[in-house]
């Protein structure tokens, strides 16, 4: 009888340890994050949208807020199917876009603010002149890539600005072989990323003359 008790002391301390070490894993299993991918874009006319995925039941609500001009998108994990792939059109607010992510199942976010001027009011500007079109991707898995496209008789230079923690694309008129780039690129150790495009008016000049940086892209994930 003795050993009987002993044998189910035994076993009832191992279910509790089981138990146990089952619910531990379920606290510390990590939230999904909702939001897959994203890619910003500006195609040739000037004009701004931007294309991204979600996890699978997930609800997408998107609203401006007139307060602070921003586009906000609240992501909620639902209970079912959602359409995955949704694509936002978005106009400069005082040459501004602003956009923010709000990703409720993980409680972090995404903004995401661009500077430019609007094409229907840059005719014949510089950066309106040298650069066609770009694009920056990010992706769940905190990478990030920026393609471009250079116009005609524009010739361009990729430099990381360590000072300020920026990468520059420095476009000037000289001639150029290569139109289309694409560039991996890194957020910084603080979660900010931010991208300027310099146009310069004259070739090999330092001084960035005209909209100067212009498009400028500031990400912040937190």
């Amino acid at each position: 009888m003795k050993k009987l008790k002993t044998g189910l002391l035994v076993v009832m301390g191992v279910l509790s340890f089981t138990s146990c070490a089952t619910f531990e894993n379920e606290v510390e299993a990590p939230q999904e994050q909702l939001l897959q991918m994203y890619t910003l874009s500006r195609d040739t006319n000037g004009a701004y949208s931007i294309n991204y995925n979600v996890a699978d039941k997930t609800s997408a609500t998107s609203h401006k807020n007139i307060g602070s001009k921003t586009n906000e998108i609240y992501l909620d994990k639902v209970g079912y199917r959602e359409q995955k792939n949704y694509k936002n059109n978005f106009s400069l607010d005082d040459d501004k876009i602003k956009i923010r992510f709000v990703d409720n199942n993980t409680s972090g976010s995404t903004q995401i603010t661009v500077e430019d001027e609007n094409a229907t009011f840059a005719k014949g500007a510089n950066n309106n002149r040298f650069l066609k079109e770009y694009e920056v991707t990010g992706n769940a898995d905190g990478t990030f890539q920026l393609d471009f496209e250079i116009n005609e008789g524009i010739q361009s230079e990729f430099v990381y600005n360590k000072e300020s923690s920026t990468y520059e694309i420095h476009l000037s008129k000289g001639d150029s072989t290569e139109k289309q780039f694409s560039r991996a690129i890194d957020i910084a150790d603080d979660g900010v990323l931010k991208v300027d495009f310099v146009n310069h008016k004259y070739a090999g000049k330092g001084e960035a003359t005209g909209p100067g940086r212009k498009p400028r892209i500031i990400i912040i994930t937190d």
